[in-house]
């Protein structure tokens, strides 16, 4: 039943995203040549130049395709974060609630769904503008140029040599694919939980949503400063650090790093139980949908 919802999900917002997400990388294609591409690497600045009104006529064609970058950038931001919002506070707050309440489903395999096709969603959106930056900087360097950077053989050596330096490698990249997948649902579910408190007041709900998540926002931050203070006169987090300061080379950052990953892991598991149980529970024992 989890892969239906999250079916019906995928349908739901790719309806919407998949044409922005290829209108991003086909003004990224535009702007390879025309717009930010030919601003580094003039292009056509030679066949303009000998032109009545070339330059003009470039500058101008580069300032709208540019433009239509950020805009469509801005855009694809915007409309997933609007997208999110919306298919939990009106499929499971509002009057499709009705519709999917009655489904023989736990309220918590309903929450799961949206926020998996969420987070996917919202990965994909990155994906998309990677990609869009890759098109820009083959643009910005030019496609023999980028070729040549990317297959070096200097460029290779170091990477290689860093990776000999950091044998733990692997595992920082494990832990920091986990975290961003964790961290995501904590986002994502603590949106969730805000929307879900607001939506047990009786006036004013998107608006007591909106102040239910500034002020999760605020306690959490005063709860991590609250928790560096304290780790900072803790003695055996003191010598912790001092021994990461005497390790040689890259060994002190990637061994610090491991240990911040996997503080921010257990800290984005904490997260995600509050909100998502949170949630669980109001949609079970306090949904109002009148």
């Amino acid at each position: 039943m989890f892969l239906k919802l999250c079916k019906y999900e995928f349908k739901s917002i790719a309806r919407t995203l998949l044409p922005i997400y290829l209108a991003v990388i086909a003004v990224s294609f535009i702007n390879m040549f025309m717009g930010i591409g030919s601003l580094t690497n003039g292009y056509y600045e030679n066949i303009m130049r000998n032109i009545s009104f070339g330059q003009d006529i470039l500058k101008l064609f580069q300032t709208v395709s540019m433009l239509a970058y950020f805009g469509v950038m801005v855009a694809m931001s915007v409309l997933t974060f609007i997208i999110i919002i919306q298919r939990f506070y009106k499929g499971l707050l509002c009057d499709e609630g009705y519709l999917m309440f009655t489904l023989p489903v736990k309220p918590w395999l309903l929450i799961a769904a949206k926020g998996t096709t969420a987070l996917v969603m919202s990965l994909a959106s990155s994906l998309a503008a990677g990609i869009s930056i890759l098109i820009l900087i083959v643009g910005a360097f030019g496609p023999v140029k980028f070729m040549a950077a990317v297959t070096s053989p200097e460029i290779w050596a170091k990477i290689f040599q860093i990776f000999n330096e950091v044998p733990s490698w692997p595992l920082l990249l494990v832990e920091f694919i986990v975290l961003i997948i964790l961290s995501g649902f904590s986002k994502l579910f603590h949106l969730y939980f805000s929307m879900a408190l607001g939506h047990l007041a009786n006036k004013h709900r998107i608006l007591m949503s909106v102040v239910a998540y500034i002020a999760i926002s605020m306690i959490l931050s005063f709860a991590s400063g609250f928790v560096m203070i304290v780790a900072g006169n803790v003695p055996f987090f003191q010598t912790l650090v001092d021994s990461i300061d005497f390790m040689p080379g890259l060994r002190g950052i990637s061994t610090f790093m491991n240990y911040m990953f996997l503080f921010s892991i257990m800290i984005s598991i904490v997260q995600i139980g509050v909100f998502f149980f949170g949630t669980e529970r109001i949609l079970s024992e306090h949904l109002n949908l009148e």
